[in-house]
């Protein structure tokens, strides 16, 4: 018994070549892949629960020492971050212990706020990078923005004099730390 083998029609197989070679393209491109799995955060019909960060309270008149310890930040536990002279490797914070000495406001010649004080470095070593993020309030509580402060290179023992870079924030009431990023 003899059965015909037909061939695909050449266009037909260009065209099945073509599509192959765009999926292959697509899947190492990244674009095309295997489906995250869902987490328990994400299962339909359940809630998840959100809990607030906990913060440092810095009020808008002068203060005593507030030691900060390890706060917690939401930093990955590798990346990169910028520096003034380009991105560098961020790993794990090290141990730090610092205190804010003062901290306080004012509102610059163009309507801005600038966060001004001293804070000192307590801990152990040297931190190569250290960020503090301020929140901005008005008198109802609601947030307007957020104000930072970097230094590179803070030593052991050593008290930094920071000053935000200006944020313009109408109807500004008081301010909060944020976040501490430190490595």
């Amino acid at each position: 018994m003899n059965i015909p083998i037909r061939s695909l029609p050449r266009h037909t197989m260009q065209s099945g070549l073509m599509i192959l070679v765009i999926l292959a393209y697509l899947l190492f491109a990244g674009c095309v892949g295997p489906f995250e799995p869902v987490g328990p955060s994400e299962i339909p019909g359940q809630t998840g629960t959100i809990e607030p960060t906990p913060s440092q309270t810095v009020s808008t008149e002068q203060t005593a020492s507030q030691p900060l310890r390890n706060t917690p930040t939401e930093l990955p536990a590798s990346g990169y971050i910028e520096r003034s002279y380009g991105y560098v490797p961020y790993s794990t914070p090290p141990e730090y212990r610092l205190t804010m000495i003062e901290s306080n406001s004012k509102k610059d010649a163009s309507g801005t706020i600038i966060i001004y004080g001293r804070m000192k470095n307590e801990g152990p070593g040297s931190l190569s990078y250290l960020q503090i993020t301020f929140n901005l309030f008005d008198s109802n509580g609601n947030l307007l923005g957020n104000a930072h402060a970097q230094v590179e290179y803070f030593g052991s023992g050593q008290t930094w004099h920071f000053q935000s870079d200006p944020v313009p924030a109408t109807n500004f009431q008081y301010f909060k730390i944020a976040g501490v990023m430190a490595q």
